[in-house]
């Protein structure tokens, strides 16, 4: 639109001076006017406005010249009216292609600064004094400034702290030879972002002359994803060597004694050979072992793998028929259906090399040792395949496997128990020590509520000493399988109340055990278990809740029985509440309270004695629910 109005304003422009030389003869020479506006025409976009104008002018100058000479002219007056056309043709040309140049070079210098700014690379351009005097958007954003805040900046500002005093060598080492090269391939380059966070990188170097000053060009790319990626790839490979190196470990035995036995019998074959008796007996020799062959299979076969010879009790305890199978390929039997990589060590015992591998048929396992057997002339046209069914062999070394991680388990459970008895055992009896040398001083009638008072304290030691037995000989039994159930039809909620008045006895000051029961008098249970499920849980509710709280004790018997023990205590950390009944768990909440971690262990393996099912609710500091569902009978 621009473009349309210049043209149009030039246009005009011509005709208005062309009437003033019409009217104004003076004006013969006009036309260096209109040169003028021809050049200020030309500078607008395009070359079509340059090119109407141009001519319009040359068309107005031919006719004002002819106007103003009357039509006629002379030889000697035809230079002055070509000058000007030719001057103005010549000026439109010149500057047609200057704007041409200008415009291409326009165009190439967007490109470029496009391609900086939009570049998936992160590009920064420094002088030799390591200013940064440019930085694109994505190095920006790699580093972590603000779009323009690298401008300014030192190179070595972008370099962990810890390389920054070598690294000022390495640029000026850089600047004596100067060459495009790739850095971080095959090396680990660190760069650090604003917040002093570092990052993998890969950077490429390049260099560039502008008025005779040197720049640096760096272009760096952010490699943390592919590091990732590498360091899970060595992980990976490093557990295949570990599991490769465990299984060799595992068959090394095995593979010893089945090696021996090869090597034995490719001596029989070899020797059986040299004379024509010595072979006979050898084939009777050899077709007995390899017929009472225990748990396996011995076949020969030739280059073709075809089957020459095969015999053994595998034989047998697969369904498979000894004379049906010579002549056949190998790997038309099931068992002997190998894979590539399995058939290519086939193929290398014919070149003198032994190999053995694993197979597996349905549930079985086998290994397969094949070693050559060359004729007397030390041609190897057989090669004799030993297969051994090891599936118990792998199975008792499973067997062992666990047997290990039971013991282990047990020594863990040992050495928790040695540390938790030691320290909870230390407690009460330096209690009752303390307690007892203080009730010998005080032997005057006056002072009896001070005896007292400390024989209460060696009650309460010995019953917390108690429990710590009971829950260990509980947990010894249960780990031992001598916990048996004994079921009877029960007087439950007497059973109940006589629980909670012992409970009560017990409970601190203030305290008291709210017990509510609904539905049959009568259920049919184990009354040792069930008493140690009830006293442990109200003990707990005692011991973990203030003085003057209640403790609800809910229990209803219809379809199946109820039972609810809610206080309003501590409460259980959230974060805890799922490894509550683990053995020797205590919530981070309880370490200045005395107590083993066992309770709840043996509480919930109980009450699944009873085939029973047991959940918690808790809010820290609120308190806590245990409810248990046992089935009627």
């Amino acid at each position: 639109m621009k473009q349309r109005k210049i043209q149009i304003i030039g246009i005009l422009s011509s005709i208005v001076l062309f009437g003033l030389s019409l009217v104004i003869p003076t004006l013969y020479h006009i036309e260096f006017v209109y040169s003028l506006i021809v050049l200020l025409t030309i500078w607008t976009p395009g070359n079509r406005s340059t090119f109407d104008v141009s001519v319009i002018m040359s068309v107005l100058i031919m006719i004002g010249y002819f106007f103003n000479h009357n039509f006629s002219y002379s030889h000697e007056d035809l230079p002055f009216f070509i000058l000007p056309i030719l001057f103005i043709w010549a000026f439109t040309f010149a500057i047609i292609k200057y704007k041409q140049s200008q415009e291409k070079l326009l165009r190439s210098t967007d490109n470029l600064n496009a391609m900086f700014m939009h570049a998936t690379e992160g590009i920064i351009i420094s002088n030799v004094k390591g200013e940064i005097v440019m930085a694109n958007p994505r190095s920006c954003e790699q580093f972590g400034y603000e779009k323009g805040k690298l401008q300014g900046m030192l190179i070595e500002d972008l370099i962990p702290k810890k390389f920054v005093h070598k690294h000022s060598d390495h640029r000026k080492g850089y600047y004596k030879d100067l060459q495009n090269r790739s850095m971080g391939s095959g090396m680990n380059l660190y760069a650090s972002k604003k917040n002093g966070d570092e990052f993998p990188v890969e950077i490429s170097l390049s260099s560039f002359r502008n008025k005779n000053e040197l720049f640096i060009i760096s272009f760096i790319i952010d490699i943390t994803e592919r590091k990732k990626q590498d360091n899970q790839l060595i992980k990976a490979q490093e557990e295949l060597e570990q599991r490769v190196h465990d299984r060799t470990k595992e068959l090394a035995s095995a593979n010893i004694s089945l090696e021996k036995l090869n090597k034995n019998l490719q001596e029989e074959m070899i020797e059986r050979r040299k004379i024509e008796e010595a072979l006979r007996d050898s084939e009777r020799l050899y077709s007995t072992i390899a017929r009472n062959f225990p748990d396996g299979i011995i076949c020969v076969t030739n280059r073709e793998f075809n089957i020459v010879f095969i015999d053994g009790k595998e034989l047998d305890n697969l369904g498979l028929k000894r004379d049906s199978l010579k002549g056949k390929k190998i790997e038309s039997l099931e068992i002997f259906n190998f894979s590539e990589a399995d058939k290519a060590k086939l193929l290398n015992v014919f070149n003198w090399e032994s190999s053995h591998f694993d197979v597996s048929l349905n549930d079985d396992q086998y290994v397969i040792n094949a070693v050559p057997l060359p004729d007397a002339k030390g041609f190897i046209k057989e090669i004799l395949l030993v297969m051994q069914n090891v599936t118990e062999v792998k199975n008792a070394e499973k067997e062992i496997l666990i047997s290990l991680e039971k013991e282990k388990e047990l020594n863990e459970m040992k050495s928790k128990f040695v540390s938790i008895a030691s320290h909870e055992f230390r407690t009460p009896l330096s209690t009752i020590l303390t307690s007892v040398s203080l009730i010998n001083k005080y032997q005057d009638n006056s002072l009896l509520d001070k005896r007292t008072k400390h024989i209460e304290r060696i009650k309460g030691s010995v019953k917390n000493l108690t429990d710590i037995l009971n829950d260990f000989l509980s947990l010894e039994k249960l780990e031992a399988g001598k916990v048996e159930t004994r079921f009877e039809d029960t007087n439950f909620h007497h059973y109940c109340e006589e629980i909670t008045e012992e409970m009560q006895s017990v409970a601190k000051v203030g305290q008291e055990i709210i017990f509510n029961y609904i539905g049959n008098q009568v259920a049919y249970i184990d009354k040792t278990l069930m008493r140690h499920i009830l006293v442990n849980l109200l003990n707990n509710a005692i011991k973990y809740s203030p003085e003057n709280s209640k403790i609800d004790f809910e229990v209803t018997n219809d379809s199946s029985i109820h039972i609810k023990i809610k206080d309003y205590g501590i409460g259980i950390p959230k974060e805890d509440q799922q490894h509550l009944f683990e053995r020797f768990f205590r919530a981070g909440n309880v370490t200045a309270i005395q107590g083993t971690g066992l309770g709840l262990n043996i509480v919930q393996r109980y009450i699944h004695k009873l085939n029973g099912t047991i959940t918690l609710t808790s809010i820290e500091n609120e308190g806590s629910t245990f409810n248990i569902t046992l089935p009627k009978s």
